[in-house]
């Protein structure tokens, strides 16, 4: 009998410590579920993607900032993007004030192509080698003095319905600092010799002690011809150097 109560207490107590380790495992199992929720740490990824800076390189940084945020943080990066592309439209700006330099450097016109137009003769307008307006030399040879052309519409020439006029597209102007004091009409000057002097080619007799003067023409009267025409032209003449050089009224040095 007492052999049968101590084997029943034996059972009793391993039964009792079978039970308490039941308990420990599952209050451990439910400790173990409640760490699970951890998992919300990754929210914090979000914090990043607020770092979004508009323009350049600090975007890009805020994009790297975005990647512990995981698909947030790209769209940081994209923003970076639309920065540098605002920063090109900037440089497009800067070409286009460049354009305008450019545009702004043309001057005055351009000297015409050689041979130098004549006035009221044929001209082509569809050539790419047709030059208008242009400036060509006039007044007294070799003064520096220029005046304007142009390839107009015209029926001055037969045949061809655009002609140059470089009598109406402005004045003969001589270059700042030419001296005139060689081409003064007081007193007036005595009617040109005959025959009538070739314009740069016909030797005179300049003024005793001079290397310019005397002067001769007329206003009304044809006075001297040119090389390429034997037509008498008005106008004066200079003797320049032993040479006489002439020019038209028009065209004549200013009489300061």
């Amino acid at each position: 009998m007492k052999r049968t109560s101590l084997v029943v207490a034996g059972f009793s107590a391993v039964l009792a410590l079978g039970l308490i380790g039941y308990g420990c495992t599952s209050g451990d199992n439910v400790s173990g579920t409640g760490g699970s929720t951890g998992s919300g740490g990754t929210t914090s990824g979000q914090g990043g993607s607020t770092t979004t800076s508009s323009g350049g390189a600090t975007g890009s940084s805020g994009g790297a900032t975005g990647s512990s945020g995981g698909a947030t943080g790209s769209s940081g990066g994209a923003t970076g993007s639309s920065g540098g592309a605002t920063g090109s439209q900037g440089g497009a700006t800067g070409s286009q004030g460049g354009a305008t330099g450019a545009a702004g450097s043309a001057g005055g016109l351009p000297l015409c192509p050689s041979p130098a137009p004549g006035d009221k003769t044929a001209c082509d307008l569809t050539l790419s080698t047709t030059v208008t307006p242009c400036t060509k030399n006039c007044g007294v040879k070799a003064s520096g003095a220029q005046k304007p052309c142009a390839c107009i519409t015209s029926t001055v020439v037969a045949g061809s319905p655009t002609s140059w006029d470089c009598s109406n597209q402005g004045a003969c102007v001589y270059p700042t600092g030419f001296d005139g004091t060689c081409y003064k009409l007081t007193p007036a000057p005595a009617a040109c010799p005959t025959p009538l002097p070739v314009s740069g080619t016909t030797a005179c007799t300049n003024t005793a002690g001079a290397t310019c003067g005397p002067l001769c023409g007329s206003a009304t009267v044809g006075s001297y011809t040119t090389g390429t025409s034997t037509t008498a032209k008005i106008g004066y003449c200079a003797c320049i150097n032993s040479l006489w050089q002439c020019a038209s009224v028009a065209e004549w040095p200013a009489q300061n």
